[in-house]
């Protein structure tokens, strides 16, 4: 409303000035104990009393630089009218500037500690800010006894008398050495006092119909947000210091743009913006299935459990002839959140990638259909990827070993013990831990994508695809790709993938559907060098463990063919991209025999040529599964 418009204070409220005072005047009366700050926030530039203990003073500014101006800035135009409420509003440093700076808002301020309310009133008087109101209230949970009907209809009639008989006393609790820093919660441990504040149950925030929240209320905000559920909030901002349920953001009611950092950990921040391509605001979870009757639907079970409606499933079934799409739907037929799709043969990327053109969501996942992933965990890898805001998340995993007696047999993977892990910083989140792991660590690991969940607009921007004419190893690239270009991935180690062994997996056939793993490292090559790429070497390093663990599980046969074609494209690769690229890593440590004979033969034909002409190279008959099945790329044994 405007500001002529706007409410009058209510009785024992802070009062409000002459509407036209000027900008930046001194406040009339200051508070006792309070010193003059200049804060310039939202265009305004402003002269606030501010209590002389530093912390609070220092905090409020620090906070209003780093999540109040930058999430306003990111968010989507206000309007000229509308109601903001700040809950722990101190001396103003943020509900004053806005409110002068959008005059046709009302501003309801809600300050509990006595100090900084004093100083809140005193600015308000001396600036003539007449659309800004502020109660001595703390705002929290409710309990059983609270007359919320009474409660809320004093608060929208500005009786502040009748709310100081209402509002009932809370416990809360404050370490000596921070004064103004206040958390719900009785005084328990070395160095907490305890007090006790008037308190307005956050159910009785509804009867002002707020358009912006901006919270400070330590340890109660999942209260206030669970309360103000079925409003129509249109902006949230403010502090958490514990992540709140991401529903609170994505699934009440309003459009909910927020910015809710997480206190302590930088790496959290619940947020929400506008999809730039119109997207729903979820994940879906394609699920690529070709003769997989026994498995799928336990699948497809496992990634509904624990998930709420933002987490969707499109089973691709990739000409099956089994069964297998028809099981699942039957199963899931009145479940929305199941879609089967079905589609001629053509292998584990092609229905990848037909799955998420089908999808409508903000992020994607891909579970491989004899998988068992645990119990919310696609569910959970959704919120940190919205905490995040992260290209990549992912889950920890374990392998699944059938027993006879039908049983499975959990075995957790190499991460468990490995010291690269377990010397990350892990922070609380989501009912376990969660710690950025550098991409380096991830590159040289086992592929892995299937416990991971993408957002699309990366995808989209990289252009990061399944290779659809190779049916095998096709995770490969994927991996490489959105690695080296995530740079970290957030790992929520408390959630498990559950990667099943068994005799027919691809992998362990031994047969030359190997051969696409070189395929896989000649695609990732032209990629790195069109993209200009930097910091090869764990590229390299993979490259090594890729070959040793393909030749020790080879036929025979095919043992020595593949070691030569290794070998080729080692050579290449030296050319092409340079020794930097092979700064660390041998070739001797590549196990296959007859790789090191074959490498001093391509290394020979190279010699003399310029760098560069190594490109010319990057492809040959010995990189392409379907040739050397015919027997045809086979390259000749080395002499």
């Amino acid at each position: 409303m405007p500001a002529e418009d706007a409410p009058a204070p209510a009785p024992g409220a802070a009062p409000a000035g002459t509407p036209d005072a000027a900008p930046g005047a001194a406040p009339a009366a200051a508070a006792p104990g309070a010193a003059p700050v200049e804060v310039a926030a939202f265009g305004q530039r402003l002269r606030l009393a501010a209590p002389s203990a530093g912390f609070i003073l220092t905090d409020s500014l620090w906070r209003l630089r780093e999540i109040y101006e930058p999430a306003l800035a990111a968010a989507a135009p206000l309007g000229a009218a509308g109601v903001a409420i700040d809950i722990g509003a101190g001396f103003g440093a943020f509900a004053l500037p806005f409110a002068r700076a959008f005059p046709g808002w009302t501003v309801w301020c809600f300050e509990p500690d006595p100090a900084a309310f004093a100083a809140l009133a005193a600015n308000i008087a001396g600036l003539g800010i007449a659309n800004a109101l502020a109660l001595n209230l703390a705002v929290g949970a409710g309990a059983a006894g609270d007359d919320i009907a009474a409660i809320a209809s004093a608060l929208a009639g500005g009786d502040a008398p009748a709310l100081a008989r209402l509002a009932p006393p809370r416990s809360y609790r404050r370490p000596a050495s921070l004064q103004g820093y206040l958390e719900a919660g009785t005084a328990e441990g070395e160095g907490m006092t305890g007090q006790s504040f008037p308190t307005l149950p956050a159910a009785a925030l509804a009867a002002l119909a707020p358009t912006l929240v901006k919270l400070v209320a330590p340890r109660s905000e999942t209260a206030i947000l669970e309360a103000l559920a079925e409003v129509p909030v249109e902006v949230i901002t403010g502090e958490t210091w514990s992540p709140v349920a991401a529903g609170l953001a994505y699934r009440a009611a309003g459009w909910r743009q927020t910015w809710l950092p997480v206190a302590g950990v930088p790496a959290l921040a619940l947020r929400r913006a506008p999809d730039p391509g119109g997207r729903r605001e979820g994940l879906d979870v394609v699920v690529p299935c070709h003769n997989a009757r026994p498995w799928v639907e336990d699948c497809v079970a496992a990634i509904l459990e624990g998930a709420d409606e933002a987490v969707g499933v499109i089973v691709v079934d990739d000409g099956a002839t089994d069964g297998s799409g028809e099981a699942v739907a039957r199963r899931f037929a009145d479940d929305r959140r199941v879609r089967v799709h079905r589609k001629e043969n053509a292998g584990c990327a092609s229905a990848r990638n037909r799955g998420r053109m089908l999808s409508d969501a903000t992020h994607i996942a891909f579970a491989d259909a004899d998988d068992l992933p645990g119990p919310g965990m696609f569910a959970g890898l959704l919120d940190l990827a919205r905490y995040t805001g992260a290209e990549v998340v992912q889950a920890g995993f374990e392998t699944l070993w059938a027993e006879a007696d039908g049983g499975l047999r959990r075995e957790p993977s190499y991460e468990a013990t490995d010291w690269a892990f377990g010397n990350l910083a892990w922070t609380p989140f989501g009912g376990g831990e969660m710690a950025p792991v550098p991409a380096a660590v991830l590159l040289v690991g086992q592929p892995t994508i299937w416990r991971r969940v993408y957002r699309r607009d990366f995808l989209d921007a990289r252009a990061i695809w399944f290779p659809e004419h190779i049916r095998a190893f096709d995770d490969q690239l994927f991996q490489h790709l959105t690695l080296y270009h995530a740079g970290s991935v957030p790992m929520a180690r408390h959630l498990a993938y559950g990667y099943r062994q068994h005799p027919g997996q691809d992998i362990r056939q031994g047969d030359e559907r190997a051969f696409y793993a070189l395929e896989m490292f000649r695609l990732l090559a032209r990629r790195a060098l069109a993209e200009g790429w930097n910091g090869m070497g764990p590229i390299v390093r993979s490259y090594v463990n890729t070959l040793n663990w393909n030749w020790a599980n080879l036929r025979p046969d095919l043992q020595a063919p593949f070691a030569a074609a290794a070998a080729e494209l080692w050579a290449v690769l030296e050319g092409a991209l340079g020794p930097a690229a092979f700064a660390g890593v041998a070739a001797g440590e590549v196990r296959a025999t007859g790789f090191a004979p074959a490498l001093r033969q391509v290394r020979t034909r190279l010699a003399g040529r310029a760098a560069g002409e190594a490109l010319a190279f990057l492809d040959s008959c010995a990189l392409h599964t379907p040739l050397v099945r015919a027997g045809i790329g086979r390259p000749p044994a080395p002499g």
